[in-house]
Parts: structure tokens; sequence; C-alpha cells
């Protein structure tokens, strides 16, 4: 089951229903989290889509620009198209199509640039799960940390756990299936499916230094007081603690945060 690097161009248009789902709601109580207060700071969201966080940075953290880079050229244009809370705040996101496995300096140039001297946030919001290889996932952080100023923070979240029997019936909007090692790379290639209205999936690929939390690539490349944001404080959570159970107890995601010195 070979992963599309540009499978996202298929389904862009449905991807804002994502909202809706449990599992994105909690994801987005973590995001929250982990932004804080962003006002005058400026934000890389790599990997960024269609700038659902992105719109979170500028409507909810007060970011003053965001720079979204995507390879789903699609996911782009539908970005484009969907308003910010802020009045004003769509002409603050700028959106720039690159391979985030790849340099970034080297494929985006002229009027769509980089900021330069780097950026205070990095976002890498499910970029990791894509990584089909260590190289894959090394070139991700390497983007990551090369973008990042000193003392800048760095988010992300990520599958953490594909074992949760809740993620083979989608109680939290969400499944895993057909599940495999990947030949000749430490990870697993899956499926994984939104059950939104209509519903979509689309092919991941996670290495086990990814699943595991281990994060030696970053740690390498300097990253620092990487920890995950928990689950329990969150207004989701508070909100229906019964609910969220058996997530709690096995959680599939992890937002993860880290700060480069």
């Amino acid at each position: 089951m070979p992963v599309e690097k540009k499978q996202y161009d298929t389904f862009a248009a449905k991807y804002s229903n994502v909202t809706d789902l449990p599992c994105s709601k909690i994801e987005a109580d973590l995001i929250r989290t982990a932004l804080g207060d962003c006002t005058g700071l400026s934000v890389l969201d790599i990997g960024g889509g269609s700038g659902l966080h992105a719109r979170r940075a500028i409507d909810e953290a007060n970011a003053s620009s965001v720079d979204v880079v995507d390879i789903s050229q699609e996911m782009l244009r539908v970005g484009q198209t969907i308003p910010t809370q802020k009045e004003g705040g769509l002409d603050r996101i700028h959106w720039l199509e690159a391979d985030a496995s790849k340099p970034l300096a080297e494929q985006i140039s002229g009027d769509q640039k980089l900021k330069e001297g780097g950026y205070d946030v990095v976002m890498a919001n499910w970029v990791f799960d894509h990584a089909t290889s260590l190289a894959d996932l090394r070139g991700m952080w390497e983007n990551v940390v090369g973008q990042l100023k000193s003392g800048g923070k760095f988010l992300g979240v990520r599958v953490y756990n594909m074992k949760p029997e809740y993620m083979v019936h989608g109680k939290y909007g969400a499944t895993f299936s057909e599940i495999e090692e990947i030949p000749g790379q430490p990870g697993l290639k899956y499926v994984c499916g939104c059950l939104t209205d209509p519903p979509f999936s689309f092919g991941c690929t996670s290495m086990e230094e990814t699943l595991t939390l281990a994060d030696t690539i970053p740690k390498e490349l300097g990253l620092v007081d990487l920890k995950v944001v928990p689950f329990e404080e969150t207004d989701t959570v508070k909100a229906d603690p019964e609910f969220w159970g058996e997530f709690l107890k096995s959680p599939n995601l992890a937002v993860v945060v880290g700060r480069k010195p």
C-alpha cells in the first residue's frame, strides 16, 4: 500500500468536515494549549493543508502571521477560500507549496518565500505520519529545527498508539486499518479513515521513533524540553469524562511541544 504524497488533492474539499469529529475536538483543545498566546509572533505551519490550525493561530492565539507549507496544491487552494473569524485574518496567512521531507528553502523562492531569520513558532501537525523512511523523517525535522528561531517553540500532533480497540470501530470519529510493517524501515503503514459525512480515508506511514515518542532525531538536532501536552485538563474531556475514558486509558494521538535553545 504505497502512500501517495499528493493524495490529499482528491478530498481537499471534504477535509474541513473533520472539525466535527470528537478526535478533532480534543486535538483542537491540545493545539490551543500548545500555541498559547502568539501575539506578535510569526508561525510556520509545515504540512498545514487547508490551514485549519493556521486559522486557529490567527483567530485564537493572535499570531501576527502564518506561513502554511503543504505538498497538496488543492489543499492550499481550498484553504484560501475559508475565511478566518478575525477580520482581515486571511491576509495574514500565506500559502506555499513544498514537500516537507525535503529542504524547504530549496523549493520556495521568489515572491513566495520563507520568512528571513526564521519563525517564532513552527507547527508540524500529522506531518511525521507521512514519513515513508527514516530519511524522510529526518528531513522533516531538519525543516522544523532549521526554520525555528533560537528560543522558538515547536508543536505538533501525531499518531501515538495503533492498538486501541476504539480505533477499529471509530468511537471518536477515526479508524486505523490495514496495518502492516514497512519493508526495510522501522515503522508501520496503515489506512486512516475519517468518519465524516461522506467519509474518506488516506494512507499513512509512521516510523517507530515517532510512534514511541523516542524523538531521537529532534534531540540530535538540538530541540529540548520535548513533552506531551496533557489530555485530562482539556475542556473536551472535562465536558464528558465518561465518554473519553477509553481514550485516556490508551490515547491514539499526542501533541508534542519543545523548544530551540
